[in-house]
């Protein structure tokens, strides 16, 4: 379970910079032009939150995000509050964007996460089957899409889960934070903007891997650099942002400060860590420019293991 945590981290870093590109489809019926999200969240005390906020309860204290980002087209819904101590909040939900509340009963694409920074095992708000061993974990995670305002692109929502995180020191012990009173009122944008010089290629299985979507994204004392082909399918790599021409770093699937994944979709049966290599040929911090290439043979995280292999791959990426 631990090896799932952590893939399960990786995976939504890269939603950080990694999302569906297409048009919006939208029922107009579901536009709401006001400006606050109330909640009571199964408390005596609503939340309302403005436009631009992204916040939740845990731990006695209130998450305000400092920067977010929310990306709503035709089969994704990606938010992210991120404080600037490298903490954030990911919320996913795949599907066709609809006014709704969403657990992990209905949905089987919803994934709620809390990380306390890079590097960190996640908490996430996972099913109670993907948690059975553990019997003081309770699910809770329930995702509500409040409203769609396409005119102005503006989605607001709640959300609560417990979040369950495989002990990094104690054998079996699951520690689990529970947040709640989640709200959000963000503007959003399809796809996340994308620099046009961006160059990404590799091999899968001997087979010709060209991505539809290439991005970079600096975050947290990390670089992440994703080719995505098609809808989700994406091949993701991670490495210190103050890495040096020359380098050569290897990393496993439980490496935390470098990674190379790859992913069908946000399945966790369909994700592959990787043990590799990546290459640095030049990196321009100035520009933000990076060129390396990499390599790596990657195995799913759950039952029945099934490798891909994933070798010639070259990257030359402007980062955000």
């Amino acid at each position: 379970m631990k090896t799932i945590l952590k893939a399960a981290f990786f995976v939504l870093f890269l939603n950080l910079s990694s999302c569906t590109t297409s048009n919006e489809v939208i029922d107009p019926a579901l536009l709401n032009t006001g400006t606050l999200v109330t909640n009571t969240d199964n408390s005596t005390n609503p939340i309302t939150v403005a436009l631009g906020v992204f916040n939740a309860n845990f731990d006695g204290q209130t998450f305000t995000a400092n920067s977010t980002q929310a990306i709503v087209n035709a089969t994704t819904v990606a938010i992210t509050g991120l404080k600037a101590d490298g903490s954030f909040f990911q919320l996913t939900l795949l599907g066709t964007p609809i006014v709704g509340t969403y657990n992990n009963i209905n949905s089987t694409q919803l994934g709620l996460i809390y990380s306390g920074g890079t590097g960190q095992i996640p908490y996430v708000g996972a099913s109670s089957a993907a948690f059975s061993s553990y019997p003081n974990y309770t699910d809770t995670a329930e995702l509500k899409i409040v409203s769609i305002d396409t005119a102005n692109k503006i989605i607001k929502g709640t959300f609560k889960f417990n979040g369950g995180q495989v002990s990094p020191t104690v054998a079996n012990q699951l520690n689990i934070k529970t947040f709640t009173n989640g709200a959000f009122n963000l503007n959003y944008t399809s796809d996340v903007p994308v620099a046009t010089n961006n160059t990404f290629s590799a091999k899968l299985d001997g087979t010709s891997y060209n991505p539809t979507n290439t991005t970079g994204v600096k975050s947290s004392g990390l670089i992440a650099i994703i080719g995505r082909r098609g809808s989700v399918e994406n091949i993701g790599l991670a490495f210190a942002d103050n890495i040096t021409a020359g380098t050569t770093v290897t990393f496993t699937a439980l490496s935390s400060d470098a990674r190379g994944q790859y992913s069908i979709d946000n399945n966790p049966a369909n994700i592959f860590g990787g043990t590799g290599s990546i290459t640095i040929i030049s990196h321009n911090t100035t520009t933000k420019q990076v060129k390396g290439t990499f390599s790596f043979v990657a195995a799913t995280i759950l039952t029945p293991i099934v490798s891909r292999t994933i070798t010639d791959g070259t990257f030359d990426v402007t980062y955000l």
